[in-house]
């Protein structure tokens, strides 16, 4: 009896080892975390550039925070000719809270940085966005604009 039971034992975990690999094996435990891939910015180059520069100050509806930063959007600057606005950013607005269409005081910071197309592209972006829909702006006009800069100190 008790060879029987042996057998009889063995004959199970025979049986059960057969059941367990003709079934797939289990889904391996979730990899330790790696670190994940960043999401693609599919957004224009324009919107890019505004999220980098402007953003804080202008805000995304182009409202400008009140009492600190002027709105943008409807304004005559950004509606207008597009040099004078290549300018008005690459200077800071001229570096005068008078020439500016707000009633604060806080004057935006120069970007003669950017590159003619950079400009270009945020120019464009802003105008369609907060300008009704104005035309684009080329890095051609924004070269003439520079051009018209007094050489730096």
């Amino acid at each position: 009896m008790r060879r029987a039971g042996i057998l009889a034992c063995a004959a199970a975990v025979l049986a059960a080892a057969c059941v367990m690999a003709a079934e797939p094996p289990a889904a391996a435990p979730p990899a330790a975390a790696s670190p994940a891939t960043p999401a693609v910015d599919s957004r224009p180059p324009g919107q890019k550039l505004y999220g980098r520069y402007c953003l804080t100050c202008h805000q995304a509806d182009g409202g400008g925070v009140p009492n600190m930063q002027p709105p943008i959007a409807g304004g005559a600057w950004v509606k207008g000719d597009p040099k004078a606005l290549a300018l008005f950013v690459m200077t800071g607005g001229f570096g005068s809270a008078e020439r500016k269409d707000s009633a604060v005081d806080n004057v935006m910071p120069g970007f003669p940085q950017l590159s003619d197309e950079d400009l270009a592209q945020l120019l464009t972006y802003i105008r369609a966005k907060f300008g009704g829909g104005a035309s684009e702006v080329t890095a051609a006009e924004v070269a003439e604009a520079r051009a018209t800069l007094p050489a730096p100190r």
